[in-house]
């Protein structure tokens, strides 16, 4: 947003000082922007006071900070804490630890096999023990507007502090943290059109007081000695170090956009949503994830048949940016029974356009992944190769002139791969660091390299048979000698993979070398 980059580049290049230290006129004036901008969150989310604006480096921070204080200060034996099964990593593992470091409970709210909250079995789980409930606004993974003024208002009854990440909820609803009465409530300013490292912690005052500083050090001291430290109030208590001042300026501009069109934005949004789920619904491989009543503008989905990873490589190709994955909730995904979606996420800066484009592209990406093996094209003929010492697969791939010639090519070197029988799909075989789930096997016959594989995704399964051509047969020491990067620039194949499947198949051949290495050492596997 360019009101946003405008407040983050004057500061840098004409105002670059620090905040609550120095007298001159420019850093008070900085230090007044700093702490007007608290004002701002303040209202943006109807906070009693802007005292109860804490800065963070995200929503991230601001969780583990209230799970670092009431660690020491509420929690003990026998408490039950309470998440849902549609939480982002980042509010479950902090309350996973801290649960098994004091010996708490951490009880789950189930959802539905469309991954919605069940809400009565959810509320019943809430009782005298439960010390907090921790619950997604709106969950980052499936778009879903959780019932969150009734799972406060239950844990109200029974005395339970109640934590809102609203990390997904902030650029897209109105948000009351009065009217809601939860305890805390958390944001990140990237997911609201502002800079990144920049959070939001959300407090009643009276806990904050309660809380002990999260990190010591400058700015949340009062007056220290050697023998005794005295800390500032909240919020500067728990505020230690130099601040991201740029981001507190770029959010609390973000954050006045948002208030001042919010009207225009929902509207934007509301239409912008449901002309996604038209274009989606007609697409009959496609499964829809998620509540798409009660949701705000994303969408997660699957394709029958078609691994979301392939499916993001080629939308990708077609200049359509989507997200795969576990999305950071992988028991959500374990509660599903499936191993990631397609995520389509949208503001008021997209347009029909955009929406009839991905359509179109979804489309025919679809229909070249489930096309049958025997309709794939082989290198175009008319073209006169120079003969090389390549493999049949590795030639195939480097005499293809285009990515959609290289899928194709990548499509039947799969086909071809030795596939890995399920009883050896284990931890053990399974290679980490991929983006798609990946087993190798690999043993010694007769003096020679055997490999098998095996791969939900396709061009994952030809990449595999790419590598395994390569060193299927070498010896121990040749498959030492094999350099992955040189190999791929041979082939022209480098400049089709992204960053983190490169990275994946340096991960399979580290696996297999690591396997070599073993074996040459000349010790008895």
């Amino acid at each position: 947003m360019q009101s946003v980059i405008d407040v983050t580049q004057h500061y840098y290049q004409e105002r670059t000082v620090n905040v609550h230290r120095s007298s001159h006129q420019l850093a008070a004036s900085v230090t007044e922007q700093f702490e007007q901008s608290r004002k701002h969150i303040q209202h943006f989310i109807g906070a009693k006071s802007h005292k109860e604006i804490v800065w963070t480096k995200g929503a991230t921070e601001s969780i583990n900070l209230i799970a670092s204080g009431l660690s020491k200060s509420v929690f003990k034996a026998g408490d039950s804490i309470l998440i849902s099964a549609l939480e982002h990593h980042a509010n479950i593992v902090p309350w996973q630890q801290i649960a098994q470091e004091l010996n708490l409970k951490l009880q789950v709210m189930p959802v539905d096999n469309h991954g919605v909250l069940k809400l009565k079995e959810s509320l019943q789980l809430i009782n005298s023990s439960t010390v907090l409930v921790a619950l997604g606004h709106v969950s980052n993974a499936l778009g879903n507007i959780n019932p969150i003024e009734v799972i406060i208002a239950k844990a109200k009854e029974f005395g339970a502090l109640t934590l809102i990440d609203g990390t997904q909820a902030v650029s897209h609803l109105a948000v009351d943290v009065q009217r809601l009465d939860c305890d805390f409530y958390v944001f990140s300013g990237h997911k609201m059109f502002g800079p990144t490292g920049i959070g939001v912690l959300y407090g009643k005052y009276a806990l904050l007081e309660q809380l002990p500083p999260y990190q010591l050090g400058g700015e949340m001291i009062q007056k220290v000695s050697f023998e005794h430290t005295t800390f500032q109030p909240p919020p500067l208590k728990f505020e230690a170090g130099t601040p991201n001042i740029a981001g507190v300026l770029g959010i609390s501009v973000a954050s006045e956009f948002i208030q001042q069109h919010r009207t225009t934005l929902l509207g934007l949004e509301h239409n912008l949503y449901q002309q996604l789920l038209d274009t989606l619904s007609i697409i009959p491989q496609v499964r829809l994830w998620g509540d798409i009543v009660n949701s705000i503008c994303v969408q997660s989905f699957t394709v029958q048949g078609v691994s979301h990873y392939d499916l993001a490589v080629l939308l990708d190709k077609r200049n359509i940016a989507v997200r795969v994955g576990h999305h950071c909730a992988m028991p959500l995904m374990e509660a599903l029974g499936i191993d990631g979606t397609i995520r389509v996420s949208m503001a008021a800066y997209n347009t029909s356009a955009d929406i009839h484009a991905f359509g179109a592209a979804l489309t025919e990406c679809i229909s070249l992944l489930t096309e049958p093996a025997n309709h794939l094209a082989i290198v175009d003929s008319s073209v006169e190769h120079k003969p090389t010492k390549l493999a049949p697969i590795a030639e195939s791939i480097k005499q293809a002139k285009s990515w959609d010639q290289s899928y194709r090519q990548l499509m039947l070197a799969g086909k071809g791969l030795v596939r890995l029988q399920d009883q050896y799909k284990t931890d053990a075989s399974a290679v980490s660091g991929c983006e798609s789930q990946v087993w190798i096997r690999c043993f010694i016959e007769e003096g020679a390299l055997v490999l098998e594989g095996d791969s939900p995704s396709k061009i994952v399964r030809g990449l595999l048979a790419i590598v395994f051509e390569a060193l299927s047969g070498k010896t121990a020491n040749q498959v030492l000698d094999f350099n992955l990067a040189d190999y791929l620039k041979t082939l022209r194949l480098g400049q089709h993979l992204s960053q983190s499947r490169g990275n994946g198949l340096s991960a399979v051949v580290d696996k297999i070398t690591e396997y070599c290495q073993f074996q040459s050492s000349d010790r008895e596997v």
